[in-house]
């Protein structure tokens, strides 16, 4: 149960020379295998996993839509439903509001990944790279269906769009 990035790399690029491209960016490209995704990606790709550690849960990637999603309307009710005080409650949500200003990402957090993938597409042979991050629920190679596909040129690629990520969407930056 756990956020894991994956990636689509042309199947023409130099693999070993992109490896060592997202070592130095403290990622990895390890060949990897989801016959349901791999489906999906299509001839001309090939399917690789990014996590250089256990997961991907605190990735820059995609904060944004996820810090909307919480509802703080929802979280009291729960609160009120467990049967807290509403002293108690306040308090809870000024040290969750506390720990989101003290850690939480922000734009610039995800600079390191734009530097990743334009160093990426400036290698030889290496037009497109894909970036996908899903929730998994269980093994990296359960069936997965893509929520959707962006093609992104890499004129329009900026720290806002991979901000804003969505789960489940393949972003295939080209140059």
């Amino acid at each position: 149960m756990c956020r894991f990035i994956t990636a689509a790399v042309s199947a023409e690029a130099d693999l070993a020379a992109l490896q060592a491209i997202a070592q130095r960016h403290g990622r990895r490209l390890q060949p990897t295998s989801n016959p349901s995704i791999e489906r999906q990606l299509g001839p001309g790709l090939r399917y690789c996993l990014t996590t250089p550690a256990h997961c991907d849960c605190d990735t820059p990637l995609g904060w944004r839509l996820r810090d909307r999603a919480k509802d703080p309307a929802e979280a009291v009710q729960r609160m009120r439903r467990k049967g807290w005080s509403e002293a108690k409650i306040e308090r809870a949500l000024a040290q969750q509001q506390s720990a989101r200003e003290t850690h939480a990402p922000s734009q610039d957090s995800c600079a390191p990944w734009l530097e990743l993938i334009r160093d990426l597409l400036g290698q030889p042979r290496s037009t497109r790279f894909g970036l996908l991050m899903c929730w998994y629920n269980g093994q990296l190679d359960d069936d997965l269906v893509l929520a959707d596909r962006q093609d992104v040129p890499l004129a329009s690629l900026d720290l806002q769009l991979l901000a804003s990520m969505r789960e489940g969407v393949l972003y295939e930056f080209r140059r």
